[in-house]
C-alpha cells in the first residue's frame, strides 16, 4: 500500500546488524523473527513502522534489561547512530556532519530523518548559537527517547559537548525537543616536526 509507513533496511541494518547484532541472544532473535525480522537472512528493503516499534521493544528489554524504558530507548537511539556510522553511507554522512558542526547539523536535520524512512519530517522552530527547538512529525518509537538518543549521538559526532536533548511535548507520534550544547574546542593543527640534523 502506498500510504504505509516504512522504515528502510539501512536503518534496521544500522541498529540490529551493525550495532546490536552480537548482543542479541537466541531468545531475542526468536522474538524478533516472530515480529518479522529474521537476522539470519538478508534484510528486506523495508519494514512496517509497527514492526520497527516491536523490534525496538524487544531490543530495549534484551540489551538494556536494567534500564528504564526511557533510558533503554535513549541508548538504542545512540546505538543506532553508532551502527549507522559503520555503513558506507553513514561514514560519508558522519564525515559531513563533523565538518558542519552542531548548528549546521541541526539546520540539515530533516534530511537525516528522511533518509531512514518514508514518513518523517523535522522542523527547526528556533535556532540560536548553541540551542534549538526541534519538532519531529513521528518519533518512530513508543516514546520520544529513541529520537533523543539519536539526536544526542548525532550532535556528538558534529563536535558538540555537554549535550542536552529534552522532550518538552509528545502527542500521538510527534514530539518537540529542546536541544542545547557546548561547542567542543577545535584542536589546533599539528605543528610541523623540526628537522633533525
Amino acid at each position: 500500500m502506498p500510504n504505509e509507513k516504512l522504515v528502510f533496511a539501512q536503518s534496521v541494518e544500522a541498529l540490529f546488524v551493525r550495532s546490536l547484532g552480537p548482543r542479541i541472544m537466541r531468545e531475542e532473535r526468536r522474538r524478533l523473527r516472530e515480529a518479522g525480522l529474521d537476522l539470519s537472512e538478508p534484510l528486506r528493503p523495508a519494514y512496517l513502522l509497527e514492526q520497527w516499534r516491536t523490534f525496538l521493544r524487544v531490543a530495549a528489554v534484551a540489551v538494556f534489561p536494567s534500564n528504564s524504558t526511557e533510558a533503554a530507548h535513549f541508548a538504542l537511539g545512540e546505538h543506532f547512530v553508532q551502527g549507522y556510522r559503520q555503513t558506507a553511507v553513514g561514514r560519508a554522512s558522519m564525515s559531513l556532519i563533523s565538518q558542519m558542526g552542531p548548528r549546521g547539523t541541526i539546520e540539515r536535520i530533516s534530511h537525516n530523518f528522511r533518509a531512514g524512512n518514508n514518513f518523517n519530517a523535522a522542523r527547526v522552530d528556533e535556532l540560536k548559537d548553541r540551542s534549538a527547538t526541534l519538532w519531529l512529525k513521528d518519533v518512530a518509537a513508543d516514546n520520544p527517547f529513541f529520537s533523543a538518543g539519536f539526536l544526542t549521538e548525532t550532535l556528538r559526532g558534529a563536535g558538540a559537548q555537554d549535550i542536552r536533548v529534552e522532550p518538552v511535548a509528545f502527542e500521538d507520534c510527534s514530539a518537540t525537543f529542546r536541544i542545547s550544547w557546548a561547542q567542543a574546542a577545535r584542536r589546533p593543527p599539528s605543528a610541523p616536526h623540526a628537522a633533525v640534523g
